[in-house]
């Protein structure tokens, strides 16, 4: 009988049908959720550095605590980050815990030879963009565009084409399954806000 068992497992090995080494998504198999998100830096203001911090939110409102897989945060370029040929900014892939997230804020670096300057993007709100995403799903959020205005760092959707999805499929084999265009809706969600650390002036909710 193990004998059986070895034989049947070797030829589904030889035959590609068992890959133990293939860490693709599988759309309606994983318990967790897959995100694919471009960001885009605007024209005006290329030379900073970009990070967008999405984080998880619970029935009553409010952001869960950071970690766990429960936020993910687009950071442009970055060494993690996805380019493609003929489509503008880069692109991001996660594995995330399901539910419903909400963008906490953007935050900008912006490099002037020795001198580094920040520019803050929370939102207080508490109106802000945010998703819902169920186990097994992999959805795809469009490119975002991402500035600064004044001395304010913001970011917003900008681009949502099925052309730029199957562009970034083509080049990366990511995820076994479909893949669904996901728009984002205005949420309500209470902010607190508090720095992020003792080094650093980033806040977050």
């Amino acid at each position: 009988m193990m004998r059986l068992l070895f034989a049947i497992l070797g030829v589904a090995l030889l035959t590609g049908c068992l890959t133990p080494d293939d860490d693709r998504f599988r759309v309606g198999q994983s318990a967790r959720a897959f995100v694919i998100i471009g960001v885009a830096e605007g024209a005006a203001n290329t030379s900073a550095r970009y990070t967008m911090l999405w984080r998880q939110i619970d029935t009553g409102g409010r952001f869960v605590p950071l970690g766990d897989d429960r936020d993910f945060s687009p950071e442009t370029n970055s060494r993690g980050s996805i380019r493609v040929r003929g489509v503008p900014g880069e692109f991001f892939v996660y594995e995330i815990e399901p539910g419903a997230y909400a963008l906490d804020g953007v935050y900008a670096i912006i490099r002037d030879g020795r001198v580094n300057y920040a520019a803050d993007g929370l939102i207080e709100g508490p109106e802000r963009p945010g998703f819902d995403v169920r186990p097994g799903e992999a959805v795809y959020l469009g490119i975002w565009e991402a500035n600064i205005n004044d001395v304010r760092a913001l970011a917003q959707p900008w681009r949502t084409d099925e052309a730029d999805l199957r562009a970034v499929l083509a080049q990366e084999d990511l995820v076994i399954g479909d893949v669904r265009t996901r728009e984002t809706s205005s949420r309500n969600v209470v902010c607190e806000p508090r720095r992020i650390g003792t080094n650093t002036q980033r806040r977050v909710c």
